[in-house]
C-alpha cells in the first residue's frame, strides 16, 4: 500500500492543488485532488453486498476499517469493462471510501486558475467539476466524488436544522458560493428553513464580482455593506478560484472587514481547516452536517447585532 503526502509548500499555498492522475481504461485521463485521498492499493477481493447500486461493488475491510468499493467508471458511465487494477481510498466529509479504478499514474501540481469548469456545469449529476489541460494538451477531468456518492451512496443528514430567534436585522441575506449543484441545495434548504434571505454563485471570480457589486450598491446608497451581504459562506474546493484564495481577496477589502466568512468543506483534516482559518474565515464547517451548519451561521448572525 502506498500513502498518499502532499509536499508541505502545498500546504500553505491555497492557490495550487495537487491533482492524482488515474485511468478507467480507454484514452481520457482523469485526477482527484490529493487532500481527498488517504493511500492507493492494488485491489483485492471484496464482499459482495445485495441490492445495491450496480457501481457498488461490495465491502472491504482495510486497516480494521470497513467501507464500501465503488467502480468509479462504472459509476460516472465511463467504464469500458476492464477489470481495474487500484483502489484509491478516499475520505472525505467524513466518510472513507474505495474506489476502483483502471490504473493509477502520478501526482501534479496546478494553480487552482488554471482549473475550469466543465461545460456541463450545473448537470443534475455533474460528476465532473473542473478541467485542466496538461503540457502534452492532454486534458484531465476532475471528479466531484461527493457528488458520486451522493448518486450512488445517499447518506441521509440525521443532524437537526437549529434555528435560533433572530431579530429581524440578524436574519441575512447571506451569499453562499459552492460548485457542486447538491451543496448548493442543501445549502439553500437550511438557510430557507432558518427563514433567511439568501444569493449564491458557483466558483470563486463569480462570488467576487458579486460581491464587489453588492459592495458598491451599500457605498451608492450610503448603506452599510452588511445590509447587503450579512455573511458570506464559502467552498473550500472550486475552479477558477478557490475558497481560500477568494476569502483572502475579499477579506484583504476593508468594506469586508466587518463580514463573516465561513467555510464549508468535505475535506476534513485539521491542516485543511487551519487552512480556512488563516485565510481568514471566522467558522470552518465539514459538509454535509445540517446542526452545524445552521448553528454556525445562527452565532454568526445573532453574533453581529449583538
Amino acid at each position: 500500500m502506498a500513502s498518499i503526502q502532499t509536499t508541505a509548500d502545498n500546504l500553505s499555498n491555497s492557490g495550487q492543488i495537487e491533482i492524482l492522475l488515474f485511468s478507467l481504461g480507454g484514452q481520457e485521463v482523469f485526477g482527484l485532488n490529493v487532500f481527498k485521498i488517504r493511500e492507493v492499493t492494488e485491489v483485492f477481493a471484496v464482499t459482495k453486498v445485495p441490492r445495491q447500486h450496480g457501481a457498488m461493488h461490495g465491502m472491504v475491510s482495510l486497516r480494521g476499517q470497513v467501507m464500501p468499493v465503488v467502480n468509479l467508471g462504472e459509476a460516472i458511465g465511463m467504464w469500458d469493462g476492464e477489470d481495474p487494477s487500484n483502489l484509491i481510498i478516499a475520505e472525505f466529509a467524513s466518510r472513507s471510501v474505495a474506489f476502483e479504478v483502471r490504473s493509477v499514474d502520478k501526482i501534479i501540481r496546478v494553480p487552482w486558475s488554471e482549473v475550469r469548469p466543465p461545460q456541463r456545469y450545473d448537470a443534475e449529476h455533474g460528476f465532473i467539476f473542473g478541467v485542466v489541460m496538461l503540457e502534452s494538451s492532454d486534458l484531465v477531468s476532475l471528479i466531484d466524488i461527493e457528488s458520486v456518492c451522493n448518486h450512488i451512496l445517499p447518506e441521509k443528514d440525521e443532524s437537526p436544522l437549529l434555528v435560533p430567534d433572530l431579530p429581524p436585522e440578524a436574519k441575512g441575506p447571506v451569499f453562499f458560493v459552492d460548485d457542486s449543484l447538491v451543496a448548493r441545495r442543501k445549502i439553500a434548504q437550511v438557510l430557507e428553513g432558518m427563514g433567511i434571505e439568501h444569493m449564491h454563485a458557483v466558483n470563486g471570480v463569480e462570488a467576487e464580482k458579486a460581491l464587489l457589486r453588492l459592495a458598491e450598491k451599500a457605498e451608492s446608497h450610503g448603506e452599510h455593506i452588511r445590509d447587503h451581504v450579512a455573511l458570506v459562506l464559502v467552498d473550500e474546493e472550486m475552479p477558477v478560484m478557490d475558497g481560500c484564495t477568494l476569502t483572502q481577496r475579499m477579506k484583504s477589502d476593508p468594506r469586508f472587514k466587518s463580514v463573516p466568512f465561513v467555510m464549508y468543506s468535505a475535506l476534513t483534516s485539521e491542516e485543511n481547516e487551519r487552512r480556512g482559518l488563516q485565510a481568514g474565515v471566522q467558522m470552518y464547517v465539514k459538509k454535509f452536517d445540517t446542526a452545524k451548519l445552521s448553528d454556525a451561521i445562527g452565532r454568526l448572525l445573532a453574533a453581529a447585532v449583538a
